[in-house]
């Protein structure tokens, strides 16, 4: 009986997981085209948006504690056989994302310049940089929208759903950029602005689609009652996506800070970065992919009080990970110049990206499973400790060590990338030692 239980478990984790993989692996391939369109129109235009990009997921990250807190809120209540209650998280999560989205807006058109200015940008990639942030930051409260919605399809196990809209709509920016970058036809060329543009578009779109399969799907009159869950179920939802979204927003501040180390290492170590990590997006996204789908079965059994197997679920989840991830990237790094050929003919930006991938052999592994387990944490209600763990070892580790091995001993970017590693795989034991401990049972956030 437990080996059956068991098998369908599994079956449950692929095919949740694979949709989720499809749809991430859509939404980074539209930076990787994004990259591609770009490099061929010039580097520097790579490093511009490279650097609107760092500063916008920080901004966005603020969105993923309302989308963490409705995933598990859901998934927890579909685990209780609450349905109605779940269809009701969705609906304050969507409107309460969406007016926090607008603020982020006003914010980030007020003070982009001076961000700009504090993280040492270049002088050759500013004003593109700065044009990009605030035309795509106009897309900021459809994005919080999508991202709300989207969490609760996940939860309510229509992957498949989330996956079609989403290579839909990446489909139609990476059509757009083509036509608006390289001004195709009879459209303009436009370079980075057609880049922003066509981002922008397809954002509105992706919003209005999920909006109505929401409604079709879930909720006979959209409005009913909208502002009286709001009140009521949002606060629960910023309880529970607040912890998740510091430890999210602590990772991107980090990256805006060794964004700051990389600009003082010039415009080339910034492209070869840029190079590198959409060249390991598609491992990212297996990892991500397994982690979401990983966790919307833990929310479902914690929910339904079968804590045993969600604890089993959990470590053979990360063992499939690290052996795939592992195998992969170890491949990747042998064939790294030839990978790295596919963006630029430079050398210098060659030999630094295949130092690099050297280290992200390590970075990898140390990031599927801190990634899986953290996931799992979260769907259990335990959204405290991973934010502790997160903000000790990204500025007492990767923060340190990238500054002492990066600037101090002038190893570089390959000296950031070994800081990296080291804070992913710090985080990854200590998190995996929660998980062993079962310090996370007790803590379901639904009563």
């Amino acid at each position: 009986m437990f080996k059956d239980a068991q098998s369908k478990e599994k079956y449950k984790l692929f095919r949740l997981t694979w949709p989720i993989y499809i749809e991430l692996l859509f939404f980074m391939m539209m930076g990787i085209a994004d990259t591609l369109m770009l490099s061929q129109y010039s580097d520097l235009s790579v490093a511009a948006v490279g650097n609107a990009n760092r500063i916008m997921a920080v901004f966005i990250v603020l969105m993923n504690a309302v989308g963490l807190g409705v995933g598990v809120l859901v998934s927890q209540f579909v685990g209780a056989k609450r349905e109605q209650e779940a269809k009701a998280v969705m609906r304050a999560g969507l409107f309460g994302s969406f007016f926090i989205g607008i603020s982020l807006t006003v914010i980030i058109s007020l003070l982009a310049q001076q961000v700009f200015i504090l993280i040492r940008t270049d002088a050759t990639i500013f004003s593109d940089s700065l044009f990009y942030l605030r035309t795509v930051a106009i897309g900021i409260p459809f994005i919080a929208g999508i991202q709300a919605v989207s969490a609760g399809f996940k939860s309510f196990g229509k992957t498949k759903l989330v996956m079609v809209i989403i290579a839909a709509t990446n489909m139609l920016n990476v059509v757009l950029n083509a036509f608006l970058i390289f001004g195709l036809g009879s459209f303009p060329e436009l370079g980075v602005a057609g880049a922003a543009y066509a981002t922008l578009f397809s954002k509105i779109v992706t919003f209005l689609i999920v909006l109505f399969f929401f409604k079709r799907y879930f909720v006979a009159r959209l409005f009913l009652n909208s502002f009286k869950e709001l009140f009521y179920y949002f606060p629960r939802v910023l309880r529970i996506g607040i912890p998740g979204a510091l430890e999210h927003f602590s990772y991107q501040f980090m990256q805006v800070i060794l964004l700051s180390f990389i600009n003082t290492l010039g415009a080339l170590a910034l492209t070869t970065q840029i190079y590198v990590h959409n060249l390991m997006m598609p491992v990212l996204v297996f990892s991500l992919a397994l982690a979401q789908g990983n966790q919307v079965i833990v929310g479902w059994l914690v929910g339904g009080k079968h804590i045993e197997d969600a604890y089993r679920r959990t470590i053979k989840t990360m063992r499939l990970a690290i052996v795939i991830v592992m195998s992969i990237v170890t491949i990747m790094a042998w064939q790294a110049p030839t990978l790295i050929g596919i963006f630029t003919d430079n050398e210098d930006i060659i030999t630094m990206a295949r130092q690099a991938m050297l280290v992200v052999i390590v970075l990898e592994i140390g990031r599927t499973s801190n990634l899986i387990v953290i996931q799992a944490l979260r769907a259990t209600g335990d959204v405290i400790y991973p934010v502790i763990i997160a903000v000790f070892s990204m500025f007492g580790v990767a923060i340190t060590l990238a500054w002492w091995l990066g600037l101090r001993l002038e190893w570089g970017l390959l000296g950031i990338f070994i800081a990296l590693a080291a804070d992913e795989c710090v985080r990854g034991i200590l998190v995996l030692i929660r998980w062993l401990k079962r310090d996370w049972v007790g803590k379901k956030v639904i009563n």
